[in-house]
C-alpha cells in the first residue's frame, strides 16, 4: 500500500491558543505554528485534538480555527481537522444524536473545503446505541452515515480513556476499513495484545494505521503502522521520524535506543502543553499559556499550570535526549 507521506512519521496533535478570555488568539496560533515548522520535522498538523482541548470547542470556534491554520499552512503543510460534532464528554449529557451527526457531517465537508487532508472523528461515545443494537454495530453504523455524506478523507481517534464498550473491536474496524473513504485512524493505546490485533485488522487492507502513543511506536512499527499522533509527535517529533528512518533501513538498535529517549522524554514530562508554549516564548515565539477550564465537567480535569522550577528541570532532560536527533 503507497502510503502518503503526510502520513507517516511525526504528525503534531496541535496545541491551541487562548486569549486571556477563552478565545481563541489567531495570531499567537499563528507564532506558535512557525515555532513548530522551524523543526523540519512534523510531517501534517491535527488541530482540535485532544491535546488542543477539542471537547471545549463550539462549532464557531471549529471553523475559526480551521480557517486560520488551513490559510496559514496552505502549501506549506497538510492540516487534519477534528470536526465531531460538539460534547463536552460529560457522560451525563450527551447531545442529541441527530444533531451531533448533522454537526460532524457539516465540520467534515467545511474542511474539506478548506483544504484539509482529512476530517477526524472521535469514536462515538456522545451516542448511545438504538434499541437492540450493541455499541459496536452503533460505532460502525456512525462511520457508514460519516464516510457516506463527508467529501473527502475520514479518520477515526480513539482517545485515551475512551469507555471500554466504546473502544472499537478488531472486527468492526476491519468491516469499516473496506470503506472508500475511510482512510486511517489513531488509537490511543498502551496495550500490546489490542494494538496488535487492531493492525491484523487492516493488514492488507487500504487503511492507514496510525500509532496514538508514543511510546508504542517501536511496536507499531513492526506492525505495519508508520506514522505517530501522540504528545512526543509535537515534543520531539525528530526522534520518532529518525525511529522510522532506522526501521527502514534495517538499523533495529538504532530504533530501540530512539525509543528510548522518547520514553524519557514522556516520563519526565509535566504539563508538556504549558511547557511548549513557553519554550516557543524563549526561542522568539511569543505563546501565551492562557487556557479554558474543563473542569464545570465531572469526567474531565484541567491540566496543574506548569511552575518555573518544573520547566527549567524538565528542558534539562528535554534537550538531552533530543541533541542527538537534531
Amino acid at each position: 500500500m503507497n502510503i502518503p507521506k503526510f502520513l507517516q512519521g511525526a504528525i503534531a496533535p496541535t496545541f491551541t491558543v487562548f486569549r486571556e478570555d477563552g478565545s481563541l488568539d489567531d495570531a499567537g496560533q499563528r507564532r506558535f505554528l512557525d515555532f513548530l515548522l522551524e523543526s523540519d520535522a512534523i510531517n501534517a498538523f491535527f488541530i482540535r485534538s485532544g491535546m488542543g482541548l477539542m471537547y471545549t470547542f463550539s462549532m464557531d470556534d471549529t471553523k475559526h480555527i480551521a480557517r486560520n491554520v488551513c490559510a496559514h499552512l496552505d502549501g506549506v503543510a497538510p492540516v487534519l481537522i477534528g470536526c465531531s460534532g460538539i460534547w463536552d464528554r460529560n457522560y451525563d449529557k450527551r447531545p442529541d444524536p441527530l444533531r451531533y451527526i448533522e454537526q460532524g457531517v457539516e465540520l467534515g465537508n467545511y474542511a474539506c473545503e478548506l483544504g484539509a487532508a482529512g476530517a477526524v472523528y472521535t469514536t462515538p461515545e456522545a451516542l448511545e446505541p438504538h434499541t437492540g443494537e450493541t455499541e459496536q454495530e452503533m460505532i460502525e453504523r456512525y462511520f457508514n452515515t460519516i464516510c457516506a455524506q463527508v467529501q473527502g478523507p475520514v479518520f477515526v481517534y480513539q482517545p485515551p480513556g475512551t469507555l471500554k464498550n466504546y473502544e472499537m473491536a478488531p472486527e468492526t474496524l476491519s468491516k469499516l476499513a473496506g470503506i472508500k473513504n475511510f482512510m486511517g485512524g489513531k488509537f490511543s493505546t498502551t496495550d500490546g495484545f489490542y494494538t496488535y490485533e487492531l493492525t491484523r485488522a487492516v493488514r492488507g487492507k487500504s487503511f492507514i494505521y496510525i500509532v496514538g502513543n508514543e511510546t508504542m511506536f517501536y511496536t507499531g512499527l513492526f506492525l505495519g503502522a508508520r506514522a505517530c499522533i501522540g504528545q512526543g509527535a509535537i515534543l520531539n517529533p525528530q526522534i520518532l521520524n529518525a525511529m522510522l528512518e532506522r526501521y527502514r533501513s534495517g538499523n533495529y538498535s538504532g530504533v530501540l535506543r530512539a525509543q528510548d529517549a522518547a520514553n524519557t522524554i514522556l516520563a519526565n514530562a509535566p504539563n508538556v502543553v504549558d511547557f511548549l508554549k513557553m519554550y516557543a516564548t524563549e526561542k522568539g515565539y511569543a505563546t501565551p499559556l492562557y487556557t479554558r477550564s474543563q473542569s464545570s465537567n465531572p469526567y474531565m480535569q484541567d491540566r496543574e499550570p506548569i511552575t518555573k522550577e518544573q520547566y527549567d528541570s524538565y528542558k534539562a532532560v528535554y534537550e538531552t535526549e533530543l541533541m542527538p536527533y537534531l
